[in-house]
């Protein structure tokens, strides 16, 4: 049985004939210069086409690489040559050079032929059976340039390359910097081996070897009682990100590390000066790692964090409250202290008094009748630092709520702050109450509550409907493109609900001065809002006929959301379908066509002559979209999965398109598993988004999507961030890659933000 192979998703390529039975010509860069990776059907003579495909291996052009390696795990099926040649490649020498192992390149002939045997049949079990062995015993040849390639590429590998940790471990002290920068790199896929010895590694004697351990030590899921001696030397470094690195280890370690507390505090006092300087402090600093080891700790922590209650710097007697908060029933033995903390002279003491006392279900009139006076202070901050604690104090802060939401007109911006914030966190029947009220700071004097309170709409969802149409107003008049698209996320997001707001949103539409992202939002909140609105779908008939194609897809896909369908949108999509310049919106046309399902039923005859058609990609969506306009979409399940396995990239393209519409199943993850090293970007999209609505029974693509972060398109990372969310577990290094994204990248920061709140973390 001939093999599956990965599908590529093929928008932005042009169009490509193609008969029945016959050769698909090679495709060749499109407009925007993306070109799909077309496997060409062997020569007659097998042996020759495989010398050839391997001498490209070795080759330098990144292009020619990538295509062999296509061309080669399609010629595995009916050569059985072609793997034992790629396993001794694992053994070639030639790399492109010292400190030159490039991210979204192929960097060496080992590279090229590990990501080959990868895409084969049985290429996972040549690769552990003999791929390993060969790479193992490059690991400690002579030349760094090579010991560096080879860490690289059993990075490239993910899980299967586990049984290689030790070896690429032990390279993290090599003489070579390059090496040991790889070799600590690859022990985030691999796993460490030796915890206590990579913590060891934070007091050695080479100052790069401390820094790249104190990245990774972080990291570590676990960390053994014989790592807590090692760690709590490593408190006293005089570099924080190594002091903040144990501390993290030793927070890792729970209550095994109880032998480090006092080092633990030692440590806190040597971190915070004696008095509150407002300029220098801060709650996000290494020094944070303390407390997050105290509380982890529990109850042997409780005493001596109890004890820099007596501190004179109010930051460290607050953060000290709140660890013995955190700690929970163990810590009720230092409730006189706490009760004591209630009147300190400053609010954050006081107020986190209040929060842990209600924990432990101590002195709580008191602590409610705190709050109550913090709220009313009028101070600046002060009410609103007491609105912020509201919810660590459980169900005993509920009575709290309404005094605070009743804040949200307040004259001090921090207090108007903090109560938007707060509806946030409000179950949704208490929710969509204060939606009003968080509507009328959509057009507050500062950006910063402006910008809050469409967060918080977005965040709510159809719960925050009752806004939508002070959302509507507030987006006309607001100046600030941030804040706009904050906006129109806020509306897309209500879903129907946003109906009130259409009057603001739909000029958007048409509005060609706008950035572009924001114009394909306004279309899909559009429609979202009122699928229904003749002006709406004549809006959208509009925008299918812009100049840009991003515009077209967009206005597409969204015509096949209009209930009902008019005659101009459905002849529009038909057009499109057929006609369109560009192969991106073509396939928006079918898609919006199967998405309209029954209501584009007239379409019948047409879609028909296009499953007749000489494009192979276009007959398939064709096909799926007569079977949904027919009403029975299902029909088209077995071509599409069958489409996934096709040799053709554009078969493959537009299965993986429909699977996404059938609706991915588990017996689909083994092909999308290998589509995520796809070299087509919108196959990695595809791919990555249909593991995502696989969810939790996906969690073998973890490592892959885990890799797609660092991809170099910004909506390969948005659709992996999406699907590790939506799996909903991942171990700490991918928590951590996507803290990087969240804070560093502008294109996938939000995405990440959310798989963060998915995945729990905070």
């Amino acid at each position: 049985m001939r093999r599956t192979a990965p599908l590529a998703l093929f928008f932005g390529l042009t169009v490509a004939a193609g008969g029945c039975g016959k050769k698909a010509p090679e495709v060749s860069p499109g407009p925007e210069g993306r070109t799909a990776v077309q496997p060409s059907d062997p020569p007659e003579d097998t042996a020759a086409a495989r010398l050839k495909l391997l001498s490209s291996l070795k080759g330098t052009n990144q292009e020619a690489r990538r295509k062999a390696i296509e061309d080669l795990s399609w010629l595995a099926e009916e050569d059985p040559a072609v793997l034992p040649a790629l396993v001794e490649l694992l053994k070639d020498k030639n790399t492109a050079g010292s400190g030159r192992t490039l991210a979204n390149q192929i960097n060496s002939t080992r590279e090229a032929a590990a990501l080959t045997i990868l895409k084969c049949t049985n290429g996972d079990r040549v690769m552990k059976e003999k791929g390993l062995a060969a790479l193992r015993e490059g690991l400690t040849d002579p030349a760094p340039a090579v010991r560096e390639h080879i860490a690289y590429t059993i990075g490239q590998l993910g899980p299967i390359a586990k049984p290689l940790a030790p070896d690429v471990q032990m390279l993290c002290t090599d003489p070579d910097k390059n090496v040991r920068g790889v070799a600590f790199d690859t022990l985030r896929v691999t796993g460490v081996a030796d915890p206590v010895a990579l913590v060891r590694l934070l007091t050695h004697t080479d100052e790069d070897v401390v820094l790249l351990a104190s990245e990774l030590v972080p990291l570590l899921p676990d960390v053994p009682v014989a790592a807590i001696g090692p760690l709590t030397e490593a408190l006293v470094a005089e570099n924080p990100n190594v002091r903040y690195a144990a501390a993290e280890g030793l927070a890792t370690a729970g209550p095994n590390a109880a032998a480090a507390v006092q080092a633990l505090t030692d440590a806190v006092k040597k971190s915070y000066p004696a008095e509150f300087d407002r300029k220098t402090a801060r709650l996000s600093g290494p020094e944070m790692a303390y407390w997050k080891a105290l509380g982890r700790t529990g109850e042997p922590a409780v005493v001596p964090t109890a004890k820099l209650l007596d501190h004179s710097n109010l930051l460290v007697r607050m953060l000290a409250v709140r660890t013995l908060g955190e700690i929970g029933a163990p810590a009720k033995v230092a409730k006189d202290a706490l009760k004591k903390a209630l009147n300190d002279t400053t609010v954050n003491v006081a107020v986190e008094a209040a929060a842990a006392l209600c924990k432990l279900g101590e002195a709580q009139e008191d602590a409610v009748a705190l709050m109550k006076r913090a709220m009313e202070a009028t101070g600046e901050g002060v009410a609103g630092y007491a609105i912020e604690a509201i919810p660590r104090l459980g169900e005993v802060g509920k009575p709290l709520v309404p005094l605070a939401l009743a804040k949200m007109a307040d004259a001090d911006p921090n207090t108007r702050l903090a109560a938007v914030l707060l509806v946030g966190l409000l179950p949704p029947s208490e929710a969509t109450k204060a939606a009003s009220d968080v509507g009328k700071r959509l057009t507050d004097d500062v950006p910063e509550i402006r910008s809050a309170a469409g967060r918080v709409l977005e965040q709510l969802g159809p719960v925050g409907a009752p806004a939508a149409d002070a959302l509507g107003r507030a987006l006309q008049a607001e100046k600030e493109e941030n804040i706009r698209d904050q906006f129109v996320e806020a509306l897309v997001a209500m879903g129907p609900g946003a109906k009130a707001g259409l009057p603001g949103l739909l000029p958007l539409v048409a509005e060609k001065g706008l950035p572009i992202p924001l114009r394909t939002k306004a279309i899909t909140g559009s429609v979202t809002a009122d699928p229904g609105s003749p002006d709406v779908a004549t809006a959208l008939e509009k925008a299918a006929g812009d100049s840009n194609f991003e515009i077209r897809v967009a206005a597409a896909d969204a015509m096949g959301h209009l209930n009902p369908l008019p005659a101009a949108p459905l002849d529009r999509l038909l057009k499109m379908a057929k006609n369109d310049a560009r192969n991106d919106p073509r396939v928006a046309a079918l898609r919006g066509l199967t998405t309209a399902g029954i209501r584009a039923k007239a379409a019948g005859a047409e879609l028909d002559a296009i499953v007749a058609g000489p494009q192979p990609g276009l007959a398939l969506l064709a096909q799926v979209a007569r079977a949904s306009v027919d009403g029975n979409p299902q029909r088209a399940s077995d071509a599409v999965r069958k489409g996934l396995t096709d040799r053709n990239s554009q078969v493959r393209a537009a299965a993986a398109e429909s699977l996404l519409f059938i609706g991915p199943k588990p017996i689909d993850l083994p092909a999308l598993l290998k589509l995520l090293m796809d070299a087509n970007r919108p196959t990695r999209v595809a791919a990555a988004t249909g593991v995502g609505r696989i969810g939790s029974a996906a969690k073998d693509a973890v490592p892959q999507l885990t890799r797609l972060l660092n991809d170099n398109t910004g909506d390969v990372r948005i659709a992996a961030a999406a699907a590790l969310g939506d799996i909903g577990t991942a171990p700490k290094a991918t928590v951590a890659k996507l803290r990087d994204l969240q804070r560093n990248d502008p294109v996938a920061k939000f995405a990440a933000q959310r798989a963060i709140n998915k995945l729990g973390e905070k």
